[in-house]
């Protein structure tokens, strides 16, 4: 397994290249938490809550998901 990391709005975010098939199966997996988390902020259990930094819960995970989408464009490519 490959783990990369990326850092994004100050944190640390760790993601798996998929260069094989193991990896590109962690890979969606990893795709669909970030679009469920991205889901329960919008609507669900995480919706106008904010962490102790007045910061709401999984902020960054929408460029997360930009991101790890593109990169699957790149590896296509």
């Amino acid at each position: 397994m490959s783990l990369e990391t990326i850092i994004i709005n100050g944190n640390t975010y760790t993601y798996y290249n998929p260069t094989d098939y193991q990896n590109f199966k962690l890979y969606q997996r990893q795709i669909k938490r970030v679009k469920e988390k991205i889901r329960a902020t919008e609507n669900g259990c995480y919706k106008d809550k904010v962490t102790k930094q007045g910061l709401p819960y999984y902020n960054d995970y929408e460029e997360l998901l930009i991101f790890l989408e593109t990169l699957l464009k790149e590896k296509q490519e």
